[in-house]
């Protein structure tokens, strides 16, 4: 008799475990009647509501946000991994460095109009060397085409002899994102 009732509590327990946690709409594997998987299914879904550069607005913030909803850059709680760069030594409005782990990631804006002996020394370099010297130290950088904004990105795992690295990649596509924010 203890046998059956152990077993009877046995099946109900596996019963139950079975009816209340799965959901079938959330199971990756789950074939929906047209043959794509759920996963598939969400994927494509998040992907038509991304958010496009044009949605952004045309500065420093809007870049940020911009470069963090691609995941190029992540913002720690109270800014913990974010340092106010002086962006008066390369002659910028405002910068700011994001630091994830082996990646440092740097955003500048440009005032553009009148005067500046910085900012044109920096940009001229960029624009024609592809980097700035500051510190002595040669810096390498990217710019929109209007030379607006400009970005640092490093990443010490970085191989530049191997292009199939996902680290390479993933400074390409940022690179990428970065150069498409102004293009609306």
């Amino acid at each position: 008799m203890k046998r059956i009732i152990a077993a009877a509590c046995a099946a109900f327990m596996i019963a139950a475990t079975f009816t209340s946690c799965y959901d079938p709409v959330k199971d990756p594997n789950m074939k929906l009647q047209n043959g794509t998987t759920a996963s598939t299914q969400a994927t494509t879904a998040a992907a038509t509501e991304a958010k496009k550069a044009a949605d952004y607005k045309d500065d420093l913030a809007g870049l940020r946000d911009y470069m963090k909803d691609k995941e190029y850059i992540t913002i720690e709680q109270d800014d913990k991994n974010v340092t106010k760069m002086k962006n008066e030594l390369i002659g910028a409005k405002e910068g700011y460095k994001y630091s994830m782990g082996d990646v440092l990631v740097e955003l500048y804006e440009f005032n553009l109009s009148g005067t500046n002996a910085e900012r044109d020394k920096t940009l001229e370099s960029v624009k024609k060397n592809g980097s700035f010297t500051i510190y002595s130290k040669e810096v390498k950088a990217y710019l929109t085409d209007s030379g607006k904004y400009m970005m640092i990105y490093y990443n010490n795992k970085i191989d530049e002899n191997n292009k199939q690295s996902d680290e390479y990649k993933k400074r390409e596509a940022a690179i990428k994102a970065f150069k498409e924010f102004e293009k609306r």
